[in-house]
């Protein structure tokens, strides 16, 4: 039965961003945008109150200080009422990535296309909510106990969506993703 629903939550994970192209070719925001910045609250100390920072050179999402928080805009896709969020520095934004759905982690890409997953990967963009504006992911996934996590990493800690449901080998802490007006 775990089978099936990893199976499922899988295939619904990488055919859930097949009716996002429309954001295959992105501009940079126009004036005027609202930007914001992602804030994490968790009973975990050590990731309580962070902000999510991508690091120069990165692709993954990390904790760490206001200062070098990462500015966001959204993008709404109507049709689910879901978001991209994008990097405020061009047209990047955020997707969920990762070998099977326990974690996918919180990568920095560009244009993303179904067809440009990488080989052995999910991958799903534009699939994010900000209700009472708390980040929360809207793919389809009948899992009910995913959130999201700090993974604890060499340098410090990295952020991905944990199915919920099954084991993990990596050191995570539950958190919740507040989405911040700059």
């Amino acid at each position: 039965m775990k089978l099936y629903l990893a199976a499922t939550a899988a295939l619904s994970t990488v055919t859930s961003a097949w009716p996002l192209l429309p954001w295959s070719t992105q501009a940079p925001p126009p004036a005027g945008t609202q930007f914001y910045q992602l804030q994490t609250k968790s009973a975990t100390t050590a990731v309580n109150n962070q902000w999510v920072t991508l690091k120069t050179g990165q692709t993954s999402y990390t904790l760490g200080a206001q200062t070098v928080a990462t500015k966001f805009f959204l993008n709404q896709y109507k049709p689910t009422g879901t978001y991209a969020i994008h990097n405020a520095d061009d047209t990047r934004q955020i997707a969920l990535q990762g070998p099977t759905g326990v974690l996918l982690y919180l990568v920095d890409v560009t244009n993303p296309r179904t067809d440009t997953i990488p080989g052995g990967q999910l991958m799903e963009w534009a699939t994010f909510t900000t209700d009472n504006n708390v980040l929360g992911v809207k793919d389809g996934s009948t899992l009910t106990n995913r959130t999201f996590v700090a993974v604890k990493n060499s340098g410090g800690y990295g952020l991905a969506l944990y199915d919920g449901a099954s084991n993990t080998t990596e050191t995570i802490s539950p958190l919740t993703i507040s989405v911040v007006k700059v």
